[in-house]
């Protein structure tokens, strides 16, 4: 496990300067465009490969060494990419719906007025939406579809067949979305916290300090994230009947 854990904040920083080293590449000749690309490329497969072996490696099926579990994610690199892909449309798309849904707002807060004989602003009815489309990203949709990727890791194009694989555990839907906060909201937080000093250095040491901790915490959620989806339970894909010798 300690491996694992060790694996995998290395990898993430070798993602986070290659991402950083990509953002600065200039575009302005068709060679640096090509090398972009390709670098964005290899970052998507890097990025599948190294979630998806936590995944592969939790698996109850395939419980083995880290570099076995990387290998199988690595096998799966094309399918994971491609619901990546796909989730990030979802997920583009729902922002796209929450900068829309002032107007849908403001008119059923006109039919509610009008309906109930009391006033209902756009405000609150805009609330109300904010409140769904916070629920949907972060709890109705990771509950979904980390099983899917889950067992996408592990069993290929197969595995998107198990979307919604622990949906009926009601345990899962509590400890997925607060693994979430840890893996992404109590981060930034963390990190954008500044300590008032007047010291510079105090204020350098403090930012360290924070971008560890903030480091720390982000990879000890997923692995929790990626323990509570994919352990316990064999492969999401697998038969249920067993063929005797």
């Amino acid at each position: 496990m300690w491996r694992l854990a060790v694996v995998h904040l290395l990898a993430n920083a070798v993602l986070l300067g290659c991402g950083y080293y990509w953002l600065g590449i200039g575009e302005s000749r068709s060679s640096a465009l090509a090398v972009s690309a390709l670098i964005g490329l290899l970052l998507v497969a890097l990025a599948c490969s190294t979630y998806g072996a936590t995944f592969a490696f939790f698996s109850a099926a395939e419980r083995k060494q880290v570099s076995t579990a990387w290998k199988i994610a690595a096998r799966n690199v094309l399918p994971m990419a491609t619901a990546a892909f796909g989730i990030a449309v979802l997920y583009w798309l729902l922002a796209m719906w929450q900068d829309y849904s002032s107007d849908p707002a403001f008119t059923l807060a006109s039919y509610f007025t009008l309906t109930f004989r009391k006033p209902v602003t756009p405000a609150a009815v805009l609330k109300v939406f904010d409140w769904a489309l916070w629920l949907l990203r972060w709890a109705v949709l990771p509950v979904l579809l980390l099983p899917m990727l889950a067992a996408i890791s592990t069993d290929g194009w197969r595995g998107f067949g198990a979307i919604g694989a622990r949906a009926r555990k009601w345990w899962y839907w509590l400890a997925a979305p607060l693994l979430l906060l840890g893996v992404a909201w109590i981060p930034l937080k963390v990190l954008g916290w500044t300590p008032r000093s007047g010291n510079f250095a105090m204020e350098v040491v403090s930012f360290l300090l924070r971008a560890t901790l903030a480091y720390l915490l982000f990879g000890a959620a997923w692995l929790a994230l990626a323990f509570a989806t994919s352990a316990g339970k064999p492969r999401f894909t697998q038969s249920n009947t067993v063929v005797s010798p």
